[in-house]
């Protein structure tokens, strides 16, 4: 017979249980994604169809296609930062929705007036 069989009882194998995981705090998720949405979505709208709005005055509707790589640096910005991570991500998909939309409308506009 071996040190193991003596009849007594196989050892205790049990882990300690796992540490507690803490809830997210303000620092890693702050922000509203329905605000940078719709952030970006607007801003991208107006700066996708600025030269629509060439009749206001001092330029001011080719000002607004400098919309479109503002929102995108703003929402990276946010992205990076902690407390609105939610919001520029929200920001970043917006803007990527409202290009998308954007160019999908010019094409359309584009093809329907016989243009190209």
């Amino acid at each position: 017979m071996s040190d193991h069989d003596n009849g007594a009882s196989p050892p205790d194998r049990s882990y300690p249980p796992p540490p507690p995981v803490d809830a997210p705090t303000a620092d890693d998720s702050g922000g509203s994604i329905v605000l940078g949405l719709v952030l970006g979505l607007v801003g991208t709208a107006l700066g996708a169809f600025g030269p629509f709005f060439v009749f206001l005055p001092d330029g001011g509707g080719l000002l607004l296609l400098w919309l479109v790589p503002i929102v995108l640096v703003v929402g990276i910005a946010l992205t990076v930062k902690g407390s609105t991570r939610r919001t520029g991500v929200g920001m970043l998909l917006g803007w990527a929705v409202g290009l998308l939309v954007s160019a999908g409308t010019c094409l359309y506009l584009l093809s329907t007036l016989g243009v190209g």
